[in-house]
This record gives structure tokens, sequence and C-alpha cells, in this order.
């Protein structure tokens, strides 16, 4: 990432979003967005206010001898500086035509990509599923990680550029206000809801509200959220100051505005408060690049894509205009069923597929391998909050259990058995995030697989006899995961931790871990998104909707708040190498590893997602090509 601190740059004059680009384009900012966060600090305004007295008083001398040049000036002289000018003028606007011209032929040969053939615009497009289960309401517990519905069909205030790793602006931008205690939120022009209602700051508002559990439109005045944490920042009201702009009082948090930004789901107000919460969650209606046409749960989700979203493909770097004109998901729970349904032609492509059933498709004719970096590492988060058993203990808020866990389990023998091989360790925040520990850092501080170490950190805790707990983990969301926790579990049961393993769909899974309630073991994810502030935020923070391992004396929430306290990129990135050393260190969770994305896909499609995970999230990048 670059060392730009994006969070706290400063807008005080207002610029089209192309101009933006432009300028950020020429200065050599990779997320050209960024520059709508701000345009300098204090310094940068004593600087120009100096300068800007320079040239007042610099005035009254230039005027005087411009009038003297004027006065001695030839009638032939000037006609010749008209004639001069006349030509500048002539030849500005020729360059400028020129310019359009290849900006125009640039956005014509956009959609043209890598490869040869044009694009099918007629075509649907078919994905193999392992399941479609849960509700359209994306702010509800369990819905927020079905990417079969939120990627596909809702949109946020800003994204990440799928390049740079650097938030830009997306349905809205932001500014810092007030000495860095609101955000002034712009909504972008163009952006409506499926049903052609435009979208407005009142939405905005609406969905920061209902993010975090407030709904007028209820008799109690409540809602039940699934992704509070995402407001976390939030400390008051907002206010709608006309119908794209929002004022928003939040902590002095460097992390506020790409929290709100870009993990918050947009929703439709009028919808909402004309159904209900159950009726929404049966209607779903959004705003992103594809409408949500049929949904029949565990069967299939057909989508049709939205001809009126305003973002086109002048940056492919981003969430853009679709190109299928639907998207079929169709579900086939057995990775071997959806496989089949290549193999038949009743699908186009499978993401989540495991290594071991399409290393063979490497070199196959008419199909191409997916392999990219995964989007989430895989750990085990250990329930510290409440007690396991009737005595009032609970064994995993012992650092020596935590220890022998990790030192109990073979990562590495898990991936390269079950994986592709290809994986690396998890560390809690991400190799690739801001601050992740890289392997020269991370390796002498590696917990690594010894049962006798464990055997003895089991007994000088006082567990020789080992524990029974619960083990709760997901099937289908990633390829492997029930073999994994099988894995895990056997692992486990050697040291003496006896786990009663069960699997559930994600939905019913996510819902219970946020419950934070619920003693034992939950097999979850983080995941890589450039900045880690979601992980930290949901996960690691004290209250955080996730985090149900907490560990008040560890100096961890202290860290925190430090990170999110500081607008120095650097120095951020100096915390947040120290939280992700102190997360590991305390032996937080059992830390699995970093998963490899593979799937197979149709030669007949391309998918172009600029080196991220090819998955469900992404599907709106699918291009069809004419055969």
């Amino acid at each position: 990432m670059t060392e730009r601190n994006y969070w706290q740059r400063m807008r005080r004059s207002r610029m089209s979003r192309r101009a933006l680009l432009r300028a950020s384009g020429r200065a050599g900012v990779g997320a050209a967005g960024l520059a709508l966060v701000g345009c300098g600090d204090d310094d940068d305004d004593d600087a120009v206010a100096q300068v800007q007295q320079q040239q007042q008083q610099a005035q009254p001398a230039a005027q005087q001898q411009q009038q003297q040049q004027q006065q001695q000036a030839a009638p032939a002289e000037q006609q010749e500086q008209q004639q001069e000018q006349q030509a500048v003028a002539q030849a500005q606007q020729a360059e400028q035509q020129e310019q359009q011209a290849m900006q125009q032929q640039q956005q014509q040969e956009a959609v043209d990509l890598s490869r040869e053939g044009e694009t099918d615009w007629e075509r649907t497009v078919t994905v193999a599923v392992p399941n479609a289960v849960g509700g359209l309401d994306v702010q509800a517990p369990g819905n927020y990680t079905l990417k079969w519905n939120g990627p596909l069909h809702f949109d946020q205030l800003l994204q990440y550029d799928l390049v740079t790793r650097e938030i830009v602006p997306h349905v809205g931008s932001f500014e810092w206000i007030e000495d860095f205690t609101a955000l002034l939120w712009h909504v972008n022009p163009g952006h409506a809801w499926h049903d052609g209602t435009p979208l407005t700051a009142e939405d905005v508002k609406f969905s920061i509200e209902r993010a975090g559990g407030e709904a007028a439109y209820n008799d109690s005045g409540t809602y039940e959220t699934g992704i509070a944490y995402i407001i976390s920042a939030v400390n008051g009201t907002a206010e709608v100051i006309d119908d794209s702009t929002l004022r928003l009082p939040v902590n002095t948090d460097v992390t506020a505005p790409g929290s709100v930004g870009t993990t918050m789901p947009l929703v439709p107000r009028h919808r909402i408060e004309e159904l209900g919460d159950e009726g929404y969650n049966r209607d779903g209606l959004a705003s992103g690049p594809f409408m949500l046409d049929n949904f029949e749960p565990d069967i299939e989700v057909r989508s049709v894509r939205n001809d009126n979203y305003p973002i086109g493909y002048e940056n492919l770097n981003r969430k853009h205009r679709a190109w299928a004109k639907e998207i079929v998901q169709s579900v086939r729970p057995e990775p071997v069923a959806r496989l089949a349904a290549l193999q038949a032609g009743e699908a186009d492509v499978a993401p989540s597929l495991e290594w071991e059933i399409v290393q063979d498709f490497v070199d196959e004719p008419g199909f191409e391998v997916l392999f990219d970096p995964g989007c989430c590492p895989h750990t085990i988060f250990p329930n510290t909050l409440v007690p396991m058993f009737e005595d009032g203990s609970n064994p995993y808020r012992d650092i020596r259990v935590r220890q022998a866990m990790n030192h109990a389990v073979d990562v590495e023998t898990i991936y390269t058995a079950i994986a592709t091989g290809r994986e690396q360790r998890a560390y809690g925040i991400g190799t690739r995030q801001l601050g992740g520990m890289q392997p020269e850092q991370s390796g002498p501080l590696t917990m690594e697989y010894n049962v006798e170490k464990a055997m003895r950190l089991m007994d000088a805790a006082g567990y020789a006899d080992g524990f029974e707990s619960d083990f709760y983990g997901t099937a289908g969301f990633f390829a492997w995961t029930d073999q994994i926790a099988l894995s895990v579990q056997q692992y486990l049961d050697v040291v003496g931790i006896r786990t009663n393993l069960q699997l559930d769909p994600l939905p019913d899974f996510r819902a219970r871990m946020a419950q934070r309630d619920v003693p034992g073991l939950h097999y979850y994810f983080t995941n890589q998104s450039p900045d880690p502030f979601q992980v930290i935020n949901a996960e690691v923070a004290e209250g955080g909707t996730l985090s149900v391992a907490e560990y008040p004396d560890s100096g961890i929430q202290e860290l925190v708040e430090a990170q999110r306290s500081e607008f120095d990129p650097e120095k951020r990135r100096q915390y947040l190498n120290e939280l992700a050393q102190l997360i590991y260190t305390n032996a937080s969770w059992l830390f699995l590893f970093e998963t490899v994305g593979t799937g197979l896909m149709s030669d007949t499609l391309e998918w172009d997602m600029k080196g991220n995970s090819r998955d469900y999230g992404g599907l709106w990048g699918i291009r069809p090509l004419v055969t």
C-alpha cells in the first residue's frame, strides 16, 4: 500500500469525480478517489496563504508595468498578438478534441480485455454453488456473509481498488470535518435502487442507524442487526444536509470512514418501511450491478444485469456494470456434483473446488483452472467470555491451554494433505494486510507442531486428564472446511481436548457465534482486506460482534485503541504490527493457514480480478466471450 495517509487527507474544494481521477493519475496516486478525502493540512494552508499574500503585494506593480507596455504597443503588434493568441486557442482546442477522442477510444476498448473475441452481452452464465440459504436482508444476522447475495446485488459507499488495494469512492465519497470528529459523506449522482427510486443521503442515514440496531419504523424502535461492529466508531446521530450530503459524527478514529464505507451494505429506506424487516428479508431490493430476479432457497439464485448501473467500463479495477446478461447460481452441494455440472455443460464456472479434483484440468482443453490468493485465513476462536463448566471455570482462559492447542495441530500437514500445499500459516492479521507479520518476523515466533510440548503445557495448566469441549464449524462456505475440522478434532484429541464437532451452514454458524455466549471452539475466518480494521473491529476488539476471545490483561485492547487514534500512516503501521505480534504470542486463537483459492471455469469466460480471489464475491466481474 502507498505511504500516503488516505484516511487523514481533507478536501476543502469540490471537484468532479472525473477531474479527481485525472489529477490523481498525474500525481501518481494509485487510488484516485482517495483524493476526495482532502488536499492538505494546516501547514499547507499557511503556505498557500503566504503565496497568496505575496501575489497580492506584487499585483499593483505588475499592473503598472502592463499598462506602460500597452501604451507603447503599436496597433500592428496588437494585431500580431491577437493572431498568436487565436492560434494558441485553436491549438489548445485541437489538443482537447484529440484527448477526448483518445478517451472515447480507450473507453470503447476497455471492454475488449486481454483475450481475443467480443463480449457476449446476451449470455446467461451459470455458476455451480454449494448452497444458497438464508434470507435476503443483508444486514440481518447470518446474512451479511452470504456471497451469493451481497456482492452481486448490494452496494457500499466506498470500495477497494483491485490493483492498488486502496480505498476509492463508489456510491459516495467523504471528507473529514470539525477537527476529525465528523465525516461529511457525499452521495455520487446516478445511483438508484432497482425499482428506480434514487438513492439519497436519507438512505445512507437509514442504513447506518439500522446497522446499529435502530429502527424507528418498528414499534420496538429496534432491529436485530448482525453488523453493529461496522459502525462502532459512530458516536451520534447522522444529519442529512440535503439529498446528496450527510454529516456523521464519529470518534476520532482513523478507521471510521473505511469501516462505514467499505463494509456497510446500503439498504432502501422506502422499501423496508413499507415491508418491515420480515418482508424485506424475502424481498431484498438493492442497488448493485445485478438485480435479483428469482430466489429458490438451495435450488437457484437468478440475477439480471442492471443496465442502469452508473459505474461503467472506464475503470475495470473496481465493481462496475456487468457484462453477463444473467448470473444463475445453481446449487450443487457436493464438490463432485459441481465438477460434473461443468463437464456436462450445465454450468460455466465453479469457484472454491478442492485442488485434488481440479488439478487434472490444468491442461484440459475447454477449461481454465482458477488459482488465486485466498480471501480468508482459517482460524479457530475459543470462547473465553463465558464459563464452560459448572464450577465457572473455562480452560481457554489459560494461555498454556491455548499454546497447547497450537502446538497440538500439525498445520503444515493439514494444508499439504488436504489443500494445495502452497498455503502459508496464519498469524491473526493477514500477511497481505497493513501491519501483518512477514516470514522473517513470524518465523521465530511460530508455535510449531510438538505433541510432547503440548501435553506438558496441558499438565502445567492442570488439565493432564484433558477436558471436553463443543466445537462448531461450517460446511460448504469454503472448500475443505469439513475435512479440516475433522483433522483438527483428531489432533486435539491426542493431547486431551476431546471435542464434540458440529458443522452447520454459514448463516446458522455465524448467528450462533455472534451471540458471544456459546462456550467452546468456533472455526471461522478472518480476511485479507488491505486494512485489517474489519478483523480488528469484529474479532479482536473488546465487544466486537464476533469477538468471543477477549483477554483484558494482555494489552491487546490498548493497541487496538492506539492504532484507531493514530493518523500518521507509518506510526499506525507500527501499532498494527505490534498488535499482530501480540495476538499471536498471546495464543489468542488456534491459528491455521491462509488459503489458496482454486476452482474451475469454462474457457469461454474471462474473469479478471487483477490477481485477487475469484470467488462468489466477484461474480459481477465475469465476462462471457462470443464463441
